[in-house]
């Protein structure tokens, strides 16, 4: 490229691997789906006297762990925001990298043509 220190096909190589970094965030993002637990009573409804059916959940029936289940799903839920906005910004990057490209490739475009035209300007002298 005229004028530029950058080759365009690494900017679209890098942009290609970021939307692929991107699509492996979303696919993780996906894939916490589903993995909370719950921290309600198992009876529930008018037979769940003052919590006299023990909490159902990952960490045990009799356990009685309803503070670990819900700690568990707080911060379940940050590492899905996290996850998400790492797939967001990731993929926004890529497609930015891939205008950046077009952009310089216009650039160079413009500037091989205007250096033609003063070429054939001198020439014409």
């Amino acid at each position: 490229m005229i004028g530029f220190e950058t080759d365009l096909q690494d900017l679209r190589d890098s942009a290609g691997a970021l939307q692929q970094a991107a699509d492996a965030a979303e696919t993780a993002s996906s894939g916490l789906r589903g993995t909370d637990v719950p921290v309600s009573s198992g009876g529930g409804g008018l037979l769940d006297i003052a919590g006299m059916f023990p909490t159902q959940n990952a960490f045990g029936r009799t356990l009685g762990m309803p503070a670990v289940a819900k700690a568990y799903n707080d911060h379940l839920a940050k590492i899905q925001d996290l996850v998400a906005r790492l797939h967001e910004t990731t993929s926004d990057t890529s497609h930015a990298l891939m205008r950046v490209a077009e952009l310089y490739e216009k650039a160079d475009e413009d500037s091989k043509q205007h250096v033609n035209r003063a070429a054939a300007g001198l020439e014409a002298n």
